[in-house]
């Protein structure tokens, strides 16, 4: 598989990198990696790729890039790249994301994702996914049943099976994301469901508990009339992958829908919520 590289530089570096962040989730590139004054992530060489770099390109030099590089990466090369970056980390309070090239002494209470993340989106690095598995683990009951839209890296999937759901169903548009949370499920010993799908095509499956969705805010509010009919009666939808600004505007469609915002949490620009139908 042939990855094609795009990295944004800016002179001066931005005091809020999360537009630019928006910007890459918009064109299929999830995992950026931030330096001083550059943004840089990779996106899988198929026929569709051109059109979406070019379009990413323009929209990075309205937002202000001085150059915009585009090239071919080997795909070790952008792994060993993530390596550095991905480190053991403490999230909510029992949750320990950790990747399986690092070791980590856990407490009797943990519970430890091992992930070997490979080019889906999700190790727990992002404010977005650490959220949502505080989320989660405040929400999740054992014997509830979750769908988790836009599953990446399947790190949502595993999490709430490991918070006791009966049923767990992650669905991502990337073929190799369906894969790479297959073998993380496997490799962290707990049974979810996979599927390859377009989250834009998902069709409302009345009952489940909790639907999770940390995917960003357009296919949010596209969303949220499916999202509402797929909850129960005083389920759950969590909700991640927005930039302050466009907060109101998912909570404004998710209320039109019939929601009952119950919680809200920030972290630096980035917000996470929860509606109960």
């Amino acid at each position: 598989m042939s990855w094609i590289e795009v990295r944004a530089i800016f002179e001066p570096a931005p005091l809020d990198w999360s537009p630019m962040v928006e910007a890459f989730r918009d064109h299929g590139i999830e995992n950026t990696l931030e330096e001083s004054n550059a943004l840089s992530g990779a996106i899988v060489d198929v026929e569709a790729t051109g059109a979406e770099v070019a379009a990413l390109k323009s929209l990075l030099e309205q937002l202000g890039a001085t150059e915009v590089i585009v090239r071919p990466l080997e795909e070790v090369n952008w792994e060993e790249a993530w390596k550095q970056f991905f480190k053991p980390q403490r999230i909510g309070n029992r949750f320990v994301v950790r990747p399986t090239w690092e070791e980590f002494a856990a407490e009797p209470d943990d519970l430890v994702i091992v992930l070997d993340p490979g080019q889906a989106f999700g190790t727990g690095d992002h404010g977005t996914t650490r959220m949502c598995l505080a989320l989660l683990e405040e929400y999740v009951k054992p014997g509830q049943t979750v769908i988790d839209l836009g599953c990446g890296s399947g790190i949502l999937s595993i999490a709430a099976k490991m918070l006791g759901a009966s049923r767990v169903l992650g669905l991502d548009i990337e073929p190799v994301s369906v894969e790479v949370s297959k073998e993380n499920a496997a490799r962290n010993n707990v049974e979810c469901e996979f599927e390859t799908g377009d989250v834009l095509d998902f069709r409302p499956d009345l009952g489940w508990d909790i639907v999770v969705s940390n995917i960003i805010s357009a296919t949010l509010i596209y969303l949220s009339p499916d999202a509402y009919a797929s909850v129960k009666e005083g389920g759950y939808w969590i909700v991640s992958g927005i930039i302050q600004q466009n907060w109101a505007d998912v909570q404004r469609a998710a209320e039109k829908q019939g929601f009952k915002l119950v919680e809200r949490r920030e972290e630096i620009d980035w917000v996470s919520g929860v509606f109960q139908r």
